[in-house]
């Protein structure tokens, strides 16, 4: 089955609406990003989301991107809630130093055992691996994804005033964690 697994090189809407039916098995629709709007994202910024599929099946996802520094420090803080994120709120790789967000990674629990995470994590990472990245922050809204951020390294900086775990590490121990 792993021979199966590829990077999908090409991202569509349809896929986005995949990978919402896919979050929708693991988090509430309030703290998802509606498929259009994470479709324009991608449309802007091709390298703000990575996919996989087994046998033409997405199986999992990764949104990983720079934001502006003012929604670094927001979502760092715990004020900002990246389900009313909008294009604005995205920066463009040009705007260095990069402060990077992690706000999804989704793996179906038939693939779990592949290692896609990490391979997934390893792919978005790449395009932003000799970039100026300063860290990278993440908003888990479930106890895998509190789990999923301490495996990787990350320190949990406190409790958002959304109800989820905000965790950060610095760029560089991100891009090392990735190849343990």
């Amino acid at each position: 089955m792993e021979s199966a697994v590829h990077i999908i090189p090409q991202l569509t809407l349809q896929h986005f609406r995949e990978m919402e039916a896919l979050e929708l098995q693991f988090y509430d629709a309030d703290f998802i990003t509606p498929p259009e709007e994470a479709w324009s994202w991608y449309a802007r910024h091709p390298h703000s989301a990575v996919a996989a599929a087994i046998n033409g099946k997405l199986v999992g996802f990764v949104n990983l991107f720079p934001v502006k520094p003012t929604v670094y420090q927001a979502l760092r803080e715990g004020r900002f809630n990246d389900h009313f994120m909008v294009m604005d709120d995205v920066a463009d790789i040009t705007d260095t130093p990069l402060h990077m967000f992690l706000s999804c990674v989704v793996v179906a629990q038939e693939a779990r055992p592949l290692g896609l995470t990490r391979k997934l994590l390893q792919a978005a990472a790449q395009p932003y691996a000799n970039l100026p990245c300063v860290g990278v922050v993440t908003d888990n809204v479930t106890a895998d994804g509190c789990r999923f951020s301490e495996r990787y390294g990350f320190t949990r900086l406190r409790r958002s005033d959304h109800d989820s775990e905000i965790y950060e590490q610095k760029w560089s121990d991100f891009l090392a964690n990735l190849n343990h």
